[in-house]
């Protein structure tokens, strides 16, 4: 059950690159993959974000979950939204040998939940933590600081508990996250990267800002938890001190009409390029290797996997301090680690960065080791191992029980 929805074009299912590419790799690994998702089609606000890539793997198949209807239910609906992907899961699941359970998502939790009672076992992914991640998937902003909201913080606490601790294993987006599954007693790994760049994609240089004209970078899906909107205020105070500042967005997503919007209204539309999605590698990286500064606002994430092509590209990065960032940057060593949130400090991070070149240098030369840590550590077959290891010893057990 990944964790998020993919796109059906008409003729084939597709997905964002990364998560495609991860996808097709582990279905090599197994006799069936059973995508179970939601689905977007054309006409609905986030099938653009979605869209990028199709699957190749022949043995891979989707089965629908229901949607809700509007883009923000009210909770009744959502709770009978909820009722009808159980009864699904209770018809689907008997099917499947393994659950693999993307966290946080509520669709998972209900995979557990008929998993249990189906007698299946499960591992899990942890794309971000799901404690950290309960006010941004939190959707009726007239309920917050009500029972109900404590109610929900409260159950999606124990819900991301209850799923780990009874996990085979688990792999997660960043070593505070595996450190918290860790303490759960599920064995956790550091997931491999879901990259496409490899060593020869790196491009070698010892600094950037060299020149009058500063580019500022961010690459992400438009969506309200990269949060391009605190970058846009931060952006527009540092370009009313330099009038030769540029940013790039580069992604698509529901949220960009209000982005541009927003660029509008701080009067800073003529600096800031729309790129919208690149799919071809060659041309993202030439974007990056054109770029002075990557910068990441978002407000939850799991570890983003445009942070590695950053480090990759040698540009100096400016990112916030969510998800599982933290472990695998370290502010002023490999990167400016910011608050969530913290438009000033964002503000101040990025100037630093353009104004203190020893820094950068830095910066740049450290995030340099930390890639090539990435590079040693990523194994495509890395799920299909772990599974060989823990499946077999739970079915070996089981069989000398009986």
């Amino acid at each position: 059950m990944p964790e998020g929805p993919i796109a059906f074009d008409g003729a084939v299912y597709r997905y964002s690159k990364g998560e495609r590419l991860y996808l097709d790799n582990l279905a090599k690994h197994f006799h069936e993959v059973i995508l179970v998702a939601f689905v977007f089609r054309e006409g609905d606000p986030a099938y653009e974000s979605c869209i990028h890539s199709p699957f190749s793997a022949k043995n891979i198949t989707v089965i629908e979950l229901p949607g809700a209807g509007p883009s923000q239910p009210g909770v009744g609906k959502k709770l009978w939204q909820f009722l009808k992907i159980f009864v699904l899961l209770l018809r689907v699941l008997p099917a499947a040998d393994l659950l693999y359970l993307f966290l946080p998502s509520y669709p998972s939790a209900l995979g557990w939940l008929a998993g249990r009672i189906l007698r299946k076992k499960h591992i899990v992914y942890g794309a971000d933590d799901w404690v950290q991640a309960s006010e941004s998937m939190f959707k009726w902003d007239n309920l917050r600081g009500s029972w109900f909201y404590r109610l929900y913080a409260w159950l999606n606490r124990s819900m991301e508990h209850l799923i780990v601790r009874s996990a085979l294993f688990g792999v997660a987006a960043g070593g505070l996250l595996r450190e918290k599954y860790n303490k759960f007693g599920c064995p956790t790994y550091d997931t491999t990267p879901r990259m496409t760049l490899g060593q020869s994609d790196v491009y070698e240089r010892l600094d950037t800002c060299d020149s009058s004209a500063i580019m500022l970078i961010t690459v992400g899906a438009l969506i309200h938890d990269k949060a391009q909107y605190l970058l846009i205020e931060a952006f527009a105070r540092l370009a009313g001190r330099n009038d030769l500042l540029r940013l790039k967005i580069v992604g698509q997503g529901p949220e960009e009409g209000k982005l541009k919007r927003l660029a509008n209204e701080l009067g800073v539309a003529n600096k800031i390029e729309f790129v919208g999605y690149i799919e071809e590698e060659e041309r993202l990286y030439e974007l990056l290797r054109s770029a002075d500064i990557f910068v990441l606002s978002s407000v939850t994430e799991g570890f983003p996997r445009a942070l590695y092509e950053a480090m990759a590209i040698r540009l100096p990065i400016v990112t916030t301090d969510v998800g599982g960032i933290p472990h695998l940057m370290t502010d002023k060593v490999n990167a400016r680690v910011v608050r969530s949130g913290d438009v000033d400090g964002l503000a101040l991070a990025i100037d630093e960065v353009i104004n203190d070149g020893g820094l950068r240098q830095r910066m740049i030369r450290e995030a340099a080791k930390t890639m090539d840590t990435v590079f040693a550590r990523m194994n495509p077959a890395q799920i299909a191992v772990l599974v060989e290891e823990y499946y077999s010893n739970f079915t070996s057990v089981t069989e000398k029980k009986t």
